[in-house]
């Protein structure tokens, strides 16, 4: 009887198979071994070289979810980060590809400036009309039905940061344009470091900012205290409810971006009143302001 010789399992062969392929540049083939390496052991080690495939073989939107689940990690050695820009500018996410910037390493920020500023340039002299066509669309969302809104804001990282900036600054006073899509046009100014002085209307309050001196939504810290009083509000004797709470609250407080501060002057208070809107202790301000914010989730649910 011959020797057994114990076969590797098939993570270990299909990993294997390609890393190979993808040595010699057969991408095609390397996606789909590296493909099913990742249903099986789904690691950053077979995800970052399952991106190298997807941008082998052009297809660079198939590499974003990756690269979202494993953000950290692409970013924490050079040769990843190369990696992740080159499916951010073969999309292209202008968008994106900037705000991923901000998290880069001060050392290694100047030559991924330049590679995108590059990138951006051959784009818009290989494209102009298409980008120039799409800036103007998104210069007057106000124009377009809330469903039309939605589907341009999707490709607003087509555009350069130049062309992004021009496009989203018109719209952040139009009231015309749903709070939610113009708070993510003045989070897309901060992702892209816009520093020219931009004016913002919310909800009863309006003002001047300059995007890349704020903290993006989901760093607000008047946001963040809100939260944290729920989730102490609740405890932890209900993980679903607090979850879900937060969930839902963390969206509807984003419609208060940037002046969340002035619209909420006591976050312990707010949250108590969010939690127990039936009680007494509620003020009419709290009053009006959750029904503001749940008109405008109903709202954004016609525009789904």
């Amino acid at each position: 009887m011959g020797k057994v010789v114990s076969m590797p399992n098939n993570t270990n062969r299909h990993l294997s198979l390609g890393q190979r392929a993808l040595k010699s540049q057969n991408y095609a083939s390397a996606v789909a071994h590296l493909e099913k390496a990742f249903k099986q052991a789904p690691a950053f080690e077979v995800a970052r070289l399952l991106v190298a495939a997807y941008n082998g073989v052009q297809q660079p939107q198939e590499a974003v979810s990756y690269l979202s689940e494993f953000m950290e990690d692409f970013l924490a050695r050079p040769e990843d980060t190369a990696t992740l820009y080159d499916t951010l500018l073969s999309l292209p996410d202008y968008r994106f590809a900037w705000a991923v910037l901000h998290h880069v390493p001060s050392a290694q920020q100047a030559p991924i400036k330049a590679r995108i500023e590059a990138a951006e340039g051959q784009d818009l002299q290989a494209h102009q009309a298409e980008i120039m066509a799409l800036a103007r669309q998104l210069r007057h969302l106000g124009g377009f039905d809330p469903h039309q809104q939605e589907a341009l804001l999707k490709d607003l990282g087509r555009l350069p940061r130049t062309e992004l900036s021009g496009a989203a600054r018109a719209n952040l006073a139009d009231p015309d344009v749903h709070p939610a899509v113009r708070i993510s046009l003045l989070d897309a100014l901060t992702a892209v470091g816009d520093d020219q002085p931009v004016t913002v209307v919310g909800y009863q309050q309006s003002g001047e900012v300059v995007p890349k001196d704020l903290p993006s939504v989901l760093g607000d810290k008047t946001l963040l205290a809100v939260l944290d009083q729920v989730q102490r509000q609740i405890g932890l004797g209900d993980p679903e409810l607090m979850r879900a709470t937060v969930e839902v609250l963390r969206f509807e407080l984003g419609y208060l971006y940037p002046f969340i501060d002035q619209a909420i002057p006591d976050p312990a208070h707010f949250a108590t009143s969010y939690l127990h809107k039936e009680d007494n202790g509620v003020t009419q301000a709290e009053r009006d302001l959750f029904n503001w914010m749940q008109q405008q989730t109903a709202k954004l649910m016609d525009m789904a």
